[in-house]
């Protein structure tokens, strides 16, 4: 039947309350965010963002970090950069562990200390070897064939008069052995690490803007240091740096060099022969404030070297050798220290030094104000002043002070440096001059004693004041009650 026309359709009110009424909004969600800028520290930027524009002002490394309600900051910039060292290290090596046939391969791969592989050996009819710090570990009881070493060979560069060659855009060093034919029967491959921070124990010496000697066998770390000595000047000291690279050490193999030498510009050496003449091309050409060189070997490099210091730019090099004392005695590398000359003293001059008429002395000026020795990749021996290091080692009776820096970790991501300043060597009259008078007092009390001499009546006086002279005590001879010598053997 049809609806009244006065019917009407009757709703609860809440019912049109809800039906008018948009559906309620979300709840609103609060974020915070708060950004700090701390002060630079001298971390490097990635190769791509080193270089600022004109209005920018020099480039720094900023740290950004994010702040969640404590005071305890992380910078993410470090924590970037760290990661992205990391990873660009492990396609390094991989580019490295890519010479090796697919089984060797996976084996070095397979070991637990392999971000500290040293080498690995390839020699023709021998089982290969992977070098490691805790020893030398055995890849295969197969040994090595020619095919083997050609397949290597061709995915490196070129080798060079000195055997020598690189991965492109890597540190790593391959040296061939050859035979009489000039055939490769040998490799010897050494990878390449850049370690930031691996220089901070020598950031004061490079600051002062002196001429550096590294000295220390190898495989120690010298290159490893003195590449990052030439990032540093660079980028943290914003100098004009010329490194020449002898074998490609230390801006790595190819045209275009690696980053870990960041803004420091590059001079391949085509022979080692040239190495010299090559330095003096970089004074000339190039207007550098510093110069790197690594392993100066020959008396013409050295004859460059000390031209150059001579100029006024900072050099910093490394020659092989355990101590300064080797250098002073290597005919070919004397020069860096000054040089060494024979002298006859006259008689009156040798009585007064109470040495022998023909004595050692320093020829000229050192070619390096400081020199360091490295003991370790932790530990370094420094010569604040290589010249009275050099003097003190050719007089008789005396003997240099070096400081001992050591590296130690603190269990965190950033390391302290602990500077122990010690007296290495000491001569006999510095020994002598730290005893004090009661020890001398105790010593003589001690002899009286074994000869049954009585102190109180005898010849001891107790004194606060330092006597003049010497002690001379008789050990094998006749003496009277009082401890006069009479007789001696």
């Amino acid at each position: 039947p049809c609806a009244h026309p006065s019917a009407t359709l009757s709703l609860h009110p809440l019912a049109l309350t809800a039906a008018a009424m948009p559906p309620p909004p979300p709840p609103p969600v609060h974020l915070r965010l708060r950004v700090s800028i701390t002060p630079p520290h001298p971390l490097p930027l990635p190769y791509s963002r080193r270089f600022s524009s004109a209005t920018s002002g020099p480039a720094t490394a900023r740290h950004l970090s994010l702040r969640c309600g404590s005071r305890r900051r992380v910078p993410v910039c470090a924590a970037r950069s760290e990661a992205a060292g990391a990873e660009g290290f492990d396609e390094e090596l991989g580019r490295l562990l890519e010479l090796l046939p697919g089984e060797l391969r996976r084996r070095v791969e397979d070991h637990p200390e392999l971000p500290a592989l040293v080498e690995v050996v390839m020699d023709l009819g021998r089982p290969p070897l992977a070098r490691f710090p805790s020893g030398d570990f055995l890849l295969s009881h197969r040994p090595i064939s020619f095919d083997d070493l050609r397949q290597a060979t061709a995915k490196v560069g070129d080798f060079g008069g000195d055997n020598r060659a690189g991965i492109s855009r890597t540190l790593h060093r391959i040296s061939a052995i050859r035979n009489r034919q000039g055939d490769i029967v040998g490799l010897t491959c050494r990878v390449g690490r850049a370690v930031p921070g691996s220089a901070n124990l020598l950031q004061d010496l490079v600051k002062d803007g002196g001429s550096l000697l590294l000295i220390g066998p190898p495989g120690v770390g010298k290159t490893t240091v003195i590449r990052e000595i030439a990032r540093m000047l660079a980028d943290d000291y914003d100098k004009r740096v010329m490194i020449v690279d002898t074998s490609n050490e230390i801006g790595g193999d190819g045209d275009i060099p690696h980053p870990g030498i960041g803004n420091a510009r590059r001079l391949q050496v085509p022979n080692q022969e040239m190495q010299h003449k090559v330095l003096i091309e970089a004074v000339e050409n190039h207007m550098p404030q510093a110069i790197v060189i690594d392993e100066i070997g020959t008396k013409l490099e050295a004859m460059a070297a000390s031209t150059i210091a001579q100029r006024g730019i900072q050099l910093v090099a490394s020659a092989h050798g355990l101590t300064i004392e080797n250098l002073t005695m290597n005919p070919s590398l004397d020069m860096l220290v000054g040089g060494i000359q024979s002298v006859t003293l006259g008689d009156e001059e040798a009585s007064r030094r109470r040495v022998q008429k023909t004595v050692l002395e320093r020829k000229g000026p050192s070619t390096f104000a400081y020199a360091v020795e490295i003991v370790s990749k932790t530990e370094l021996r420094v010569h604040r002043s290589l010249e009275a290091t050099v003097d003190a080692l050719l007089a008789a009776g005396r003997m240099p002070n070096v400081e001992i820096r050591k590296l130690g970790s603190t269990g965190s991501v950033q390391q302290e440096v602990s500077v122990q300043k010690d007296q290495f060597r000491r001569g006999p009259y510095e020994i002598a001059s730290q005893f004090e008078v009661a020890s001398l007092s105790n010593a003589r009390t001690s002899l009286d004693s074994a000869f049954n001499i009585d102190s109180a009546n005898g010849h001891i006086e107790n004194s606060n004041v330092s006597e003049a002279g010497f002690n001379l005590y008789a050990y094998g001879g006749v003496l009277d009650i009082r401890g006069n010598c009479l007789a001696s053997d």
